[in-house]
């Protein structure tokens, strides 16, 4: 079936046209392992946020789309190599069987990779629509999103995690390997459209994505924690920590950074308050 929003029909665009599989340019088993995960329906909740942001802080939508489209694309290569049997082991994935387990190992693996491509190809098409220091500064954070310092390095923390680590080696992990690509979800349009860190508006956006990002990952613990997961090997916070007060320190975070989100922006950050509630409405 046709995806319906004007997102996922970008991102079908957007995969069509880096494939080009009707020129042979892409061999159409690595086409067809990428367009698997890359179009499994899911809640899209990154590229969500930077279309929300973007438009909350005035971004072209000729800038925003590539962005949101560059971020999910980057989401869907973590899903597919955190899931093959070297890393979770998963052998599930939005409701489907695994990439792994349809296509391959291998060839997950190479879908995955191939993918990292396609987001970066994705965020340049930004770059006509946004000054080059604009330009610059997303490029940057989303090669650091990706790196040791972000979602790779994330999975890496986890290899060294103990049914014994602490909450913080827990915390800090999920920082990088969740967080990571959570505050780049907000932090591009941010960059794209030169919001300064040093001011109150910037400061708003950077709190907002670290309390949205922990009190997510504290949901999704939630929820596999309900359904009997909480030992599972990702490490579950509720391991770790006592569950009212995650629970609450999560919600308050939150909410107090949406509060002074809405306080600097205005009814321009409506978007994002939206999803703010969403993810606290998981959090009871």
């Amino acid at each position: 079936m046709e995806p319906q929003s004007p997102f996922d029909r970008h991102l079908r665009r957007a995969l069509e046209n880096h494939l080009d599989v009707e020129t042979g340019a892409t061999p159409p088993n690595l086409a067809e392992a990428m367009a698997y995960s890359l179009l499994l329906p899911g809640k899209r909740i990154r590229p969500r946020l930077t279309l929300a942001c973007a438009q909350m802080v005035g971004l072209v939508e000729a800038a925003s789309i590539p962005a949101a489209v560059a971020v999910e694309t980057l989401h869907c290569f973590t899903l597919i190599h955190d899931d093959l049997p070297c890393m979770d082991n998963s052998d599930t994935r939005r409701g489907k069987p695994a990439n792994h387990k349809v296509h391959g190992e291998g060839l997950a693996l190479l879908a995955g990779d191939a993918l990292i491509a396609l987001a970066y190809k994705a965020l340049f098409e930004a770059a006509p629509h946004v000054t080059a220091t604009g330009f610059h500064a997303a490029l940057n954070r989303f090669t650091d999103t990706l790196g040791a310092s972000g979602v790779t390095g994330g999975q890496a923390m986890e290899m060294l995690l103990k049914p014994d680590s602490g909450p913080d080696a827990v915390r800090k992990m999920h920082a990088a390997k969740t967080g990571a690509l959570f505050k780049a979800a907000l932090l591009l349009p941010k960059d794209l459209s030169e919001v300064a860190a040093e001011g109150d508006g910037g400061q708003s956006i950077i709190t907002f994505a670290d309390e949205l990002g922990s009190a997510f990952q504290v949901a999704d613990d939630l929820a596999d924690l309900a359904e009997e997961k909480g030992d599972r090997a990702s490490f579950n916070v509720f391991n770790h920590g006592d569950k009212g007060f995650l629970l609450n320190e999560a919600t308050t975070g939150l909410e107090i950074a949406t509060r002074q989100l809405h306080e600097i922006w205005g009814e321009s950050a409506a978007g994002l308050v939206a999803i703010s509630n969403e993810v606290k409405a998981r959090l009871r």
